[in-house]
């Protein structure tokens, strides 16, 4: 039978199973005490908080069969990355949450509170990738949907995703692993790839330890290597490393400070150049803390950098280079009154702009581009939670003004408000007003730079983005949390947003290219249904599964909007044996139509995937893995446009002592 016919009645079959599995499976909990701070920046259980916030914890992390960030959550309801091949440099131009592309800036992506720009997978100098950390450092990941301008200011339009990484420890520890893979490259449109048979590595270790009796330090270092999936290979590297120190100072007041370092290089095609992709990140950031029974406050600080290098001196697309990053200022206080926790906060921001575009014809330098700029943002928050009817009932309304160096003041307000009906039913809700500011290349370059067959130029009279959104949710568990379930509805209005146009303008140079710029005059509408469920216990049967519709559309032109499935569904069975030892965990994805373009031209078919991971342990502190990626070499509905990645097979040690 055909898998786009078995695969969305099989999950609807498992749905309705999903008390059956619950009740076979091991009498203990899920977990929903995790305590999660991106939704309100204040800290909540995640069965309690008031805003709707997605986990993934480091067991899941361990357990999914994906080698990368992005793979990772695809699995959410919402979020569609299946576009993506699981390699480091895999673009994720294609990768959106509730119909909006992050790399566009739709998204606010955050490591540790913070945010962050570019990384491998980024589209171009101006766009933003989930491939920021090694999965080996990240403890979980807090994701909230929905507009959160109102605590975090322009780019969270459609959310926000904050990578959190692993903690000081309170006991010395010391862990590693390697995994080594296989995986073969698909043809496209017929043409098969060059050594379609490609390898990827990983090296990962970690020390974490007490100093003295109220400090402690966590070190951690990842090489990551693999060769693409484009039409040749071109081998991509990645050495990560990070450091975590934290003193208590006294039983209230502590410090903490962080620093990582990423270098990251891939190869050019051969005869060309040594490499078309360097990034060099630098993050280190500071915080004074206090905290007790009422109070908790926080000054802290960081610098972000990456010096980039994309292309090489002659590539027909154009080479920038250069540097970008941000510097940040930040104090937030939080009140824990009997009956609200009053938040308030200030932020000072600057990002910075210094890099070249070269333009070339025929492999010689035709003309410069200059990007430099300071791009500075003065903000202040306030936001409430007031506990009604015995707690039951949970009020937040908030407010942020940012006053941002190009466009001025902008005020986003938003309300949200949970409530509990019984002890294992949730209700959330809320509504907002979100903004986002156009990209660089959009807003910031000085001339004209070059795009294929056309040159592009910046219009700097262009105005923000602006949306309203809102979003209502029903949460419950049975069985003591056994079984846990949810489903929502969201709706998302976007004015004024950017689209490329021709200018009927001709370059002055002898090409005599058209020349596009671009403006404001789109209105688009993103509506959808969201469900997410999970049975089971730590030991025997686990089922979890999502399922999503979604309904991007540019109003202007009745048209979808590109990389906006109309559905996706997700079933992730496992099994843990009863001594914990062994275990397994398959990932089964369906996916909907969509487009590649905004003419609706270029049609991605709907697609399946389906990926496994065995795992055993050897030993008290030795565990071994086996992944098998994409068993049944789906092309991801995208065989005419682009390679893709085929049946991968990645074995993996790991120890911790």
């Amino acid at each position: 039978m055909c898998m786009s016919r078995w695969l969305p009645t099989a999950f609807a079959v498992a749905l309705l199973l999903s008390p059956v599995v619950a009740a076979t499976a091991a009498a203990q909990p899920v977990n929903l005490q995790d305590v999660v701070v991106t939704g309100t920046r204040s800290p909540h259980a995640l069965a309690d908080v008031p805003v709707e916030t997605l986990v993934i914890s480091r067991e899941e992390i361990e357990r999914a069969p994906v080698q990368n960030l992005p793979q990772l959550l695809r699995t959410l309801p919402g979020v569609s990355a299946t576009n993506l091949d699981d390699t480091l440099a895999s673009d994720n131009l294609r990768l959106t949450v509730r119909g909006l592309q992050l790399n566009e800036g739709y998204g606010l992506i955050l490591v540790d509170g913070k945010r962050i720009h570019g990384g491998l997978g980024a589209h171009g100098d101006y766009g933003i990738s989930l491939n920021q950390i090694p999965l080996s450092m990240i403890e979980r990941i807090e994701v909230v949907k929905g507009a959160s301008s109102a605590l975090y200011g322009a780019d969270a339009m459609a959310g926000v995703i904050n990578i959190i990484t692993r903690a000081v420890p309170a006991q010395a520890s010391v862990a590693g692993g390697i995994n080594y893979g296989l995986y073969d490259v698909l043809p496209r449109a017929g043409v098969k790839a060059e050594d379609p048979t490609r390898r990827t590595a990983l090296v990962h270790a970690n020390l974490g330890a007490p100093v003295g009796e109220s400090s402690g330090v966590m070190l951690q270092f990842a090489h990551q290597s693999d060769e693409g999936s484009d039409r040749v290979p071109q081998t991509t590297r990645r050495d990560s490393v990070l450091g975590k120190w934290h003193t208590a100072l006294t039983d209230t007041w502590s410090v903490d400070l962080a620093g990582d370092l990423a270098w990251s290089r891939r190869d050019a095609p051969p005869a060309t150049a040594r490499y078309d992709r360097k990034l060099d990140d630098y993050r280190a950031s500071a915080a004074l803390n206090y905290k007790d029974d009422r109070h908790a406050w926080t000054l802290s600080g960081y610098r972000f950098n990456q010096d980039f290098e994309q292309g090489y001196d002659g590539f027909p697309h154009g080479f920038r280079f250069g540097d970008i990053g941000y510097y940040q200022a930040e104090t937030v206080y939080t009140y824990f009154g009997e009956r609200h926790w009053l938040t308030v906060g200030a932020e000072a921001q600057r990002q910075r702009l210094d890099y070249l575009f070269n333009n070339y014809r025929d492999g010689a330098l035709e003309a410069q581009v200059k990007v430099k700029e300071n791009v500075d943002i003065y903000s202040v928050f306030i936001q409430d939670e007031i506990w009604l009817l015995n707690e039951r009932l949970i009020l937040v309304p908030g407010v942020r003004f940012e006053d941002h160096s190009r466009f001025g003041g902008e005020f986003n307000p938003k309300f949200s408000a949970s409530l509990r009906t019984g002890e294992a039913t949730t209700w959330r809700a809320s509504v907002g007003r979100a903004f986002k500011s156009p990209t660089i290349r959009q807003l910031y370059y000085e001339g004209l730079y070059r795009h294929g067959d056309t040159y592009h130029e910046s219009n700097p009279n262009l105005d923000p983005e602006t949306a309203i959104n809102a979003n209502l949710s029903v949460e419950q568990t049975w069985w003591g949390g056994l079984l846990w379930g949810s489903f929502g509805v969201f709706r998302t209005d976007i004015k004024d947003m950017v689209v490329r146009f021709d200018t009927g303008r001709i370059s002055e140079d002898d090409l005599a290219l058209p020349i596009e710029s671009y403006e404001n005059v789109q209105k688009a509408r993103i509506q959808g249904a969201e469900l997410a469920f999970r049975a089971g216990g730590p030991r025997g049967f686990t089922l979890r599964g999502s399922g999503a519709w979604t309904s991007a559309e540019n109003r202007d032109t009745d048209l979808d909007l590109p990389y906006v499935p109309n559905y996706t569904a997700a079933l992730i069975p496992g099994y843990v044996a009863a001594d914990g030892l062994t275990g397994v965990e398959t990932t089964l994805l369906a996916v909907g139509r969509q487009y590649r373009n905004t003419a609706n031209t270029q049609r991605v078919d709907a697609h399946q995937i389906v990926d496994v991971r065995l795992w055993r342990e050897l030993g008290p502190q030795v565990t071994a893995s086996l992944d098998f990626g994409n068993i049944f070499e789906s092309n991801k509905g995208d065989k005419e446009f682009a390679f893709r990645q085929g049946r991968s097979v990645v074995a993996g040690l790991n120890a911790r002592f």
